[in-house]
């Protein structure tokens, strides 16, 4: 094969769901390395596809399972990137545990079909490896934008503030983030979709502000300006909201299971996901104590080793072998 690389980037969602945000950093990486997108995937070198829960209301609502058939049907490679095994033993975290066997049935399907799985951590590659031959399976993390980098400027908010990131969804540990709501004094800012019913308005509570969606552009303000950022996750197969963060120069607390010490590291600090009082009592010791600086600093160096110029390399490598243009 001789030329740049054509590729189709695809997912089964909307252009409002996270995976196409992932896809369009890797593209955008990918370009700059000479990939050459298509928008017909008859036309592509190999298909890249990002894939997610198959039947959730975005993936439905774009019904594109019958392209994901003629894709799969025809003789085009097809490269899979994956952030999770659909919670291969945590069906009580998901959306809809009933659909978990014919969801996970369908991941597996889907797996088996492909030419190659990037796994976005080891944590998930290592569910996979149980499952299909390791040499199917390369691990490839994200990058994360450089607009949320900071600069190390420690001027920030004469009132310090803890900020958490994401929906509240079940994995994301809403009890514990509702715990923590009422027993730490400092403001305390929760940004995404749904946190309402999880955080009600009360004397306890006077110090929360749920910010509800907030957009990209102001989302990146909100990350430099905080000073905490609190993320006790129960099942991540990334958490790029924690890198998000580390590279914004948050002080970080944060889950010790699954992709989160992966990403990151000893720059933060790590608590079991279930122990509140661990939670409370990191927070309020970062406060009170020059240790948040050190820890904002030791989490900009650790983000700076995620970068999606080196996801698109690495990315570019499996293209190579699965086309055979790399000579194997």
């Amino acid at each position: 094969m001789s030329g740049p690389l054509s590729v189709y980037f695809f997912t089964l969602t909307d252009t409002t769901a996270s995976e196409h945000m992932y896809m369009s950093s890797l593209r955008d990486a990918l370009v700059e390395r000479g990939v050459t997108p298509v928008d017909d995937w008859r036309e592509a070198d190999i298909v890249h596809l990002f894939e997610v829960n198959f039947y959730s209301r975005a993936a439905l609502s774009e019904f594109e399972y019958p392209k994901l058939l003629r894709i799969l049907r025809s003789d085009v490679p097809v490269v899979v990137s994956t952030d999770d095994l659909f919670f291969l033993d945590r069906p009580e975290l998901t959306a809809r545990p009933r659909l978990y066997p014919v969801n996970n049935y369908t991941q597996r399907w889907l797996f088996d079909q492909c030419d190659h799985i990037i796994a976005i951590s080891g944590s998930v590659a290592d569910a996979l490896r149980a499952e299909f031959p390791a040499e199917k399976i390369s691990v490839i993390h994200h990058g994360v934008d450089d607009r949320y980098r900071d600069d190390g400027d420690d001027s920030g908010e004469e009132t310090p503030f803890m900020l958490h990131v994401s929906l509240a969804a079940k994995r994301k540990n809403p009890a514990a983030i509702a715990e923590v709501a009422q027993r730490v004094d400092h403001r305390f800012v929760i940004a995404g979709s749904g946190w309402d019913e999880h955080v009600p308005s009360t004397p306890a509570t006077e110090n929360v502000e749920i910010a509800g969606y907030v957009p990209e552009e102001e989302l990146v303000d909100l990350y430099k300006r905080a000073a905490i950022f609190y993320f006790p996750t129960l099942h991540e197969g990334f958490g790029l909201p924690v890198l998000e963060a580390m590279a914004a120069g948050c002080a970080v607390v944060t889950s010790d299971v699954y992709s989160v010490p992966e990403v990151a590291g000893d720059a933060a600090v790590r608590c079991d996901p279930t122990d509140v009082d661990a939670h409370v009592e990191a927070i309020e010791q970062l406060f009170g104590s020059d240790r948040r600086r050190e820890l904002a600093a030791d989490a900009r160096d650790r983000a700076s080793e995620f970068r999606w110029e080196q996801s698109a390399e690495e990315t570019e490598r499996v293209y190579s072998r699965v086309t055979g243009s790399d000579g194997t």
